[in-house]
């Protein structure tokens, strides 16, 4: 690489190759953001359902599933 300008540029394609990256960037963030969330709000479930009372927790439900003729 001759210059900093030369690479950020690319050869006219700095700006669909830096936006791709940028895109990539949000996506990825907002999913770590999103799993962080969801796994924040099932630890609080759980703890929820251990303190309750055991006449007040859910039982296990058995999942129904049709045998193939």
């Amino acid at each position: 690489m001759t210059s900093w300008h030369e690479f950020i540029f690319m050869g006219k394609h700095g700006a669909y190759v830096w936006s791709s990256y940028l895109m990539t960037f949000v996506v990825l963030l907002g999913l770590l953001i999103g799993f962080r969330k969801m796994l924040k709000s099932l630890k609080k479930q759980v703890q929820t359902e251990a303190m309750a009372p055991s006449e007040k927790r859910q039982k296990a439900r058995k999942l129904k599933v049709s045998q193939p003729d």
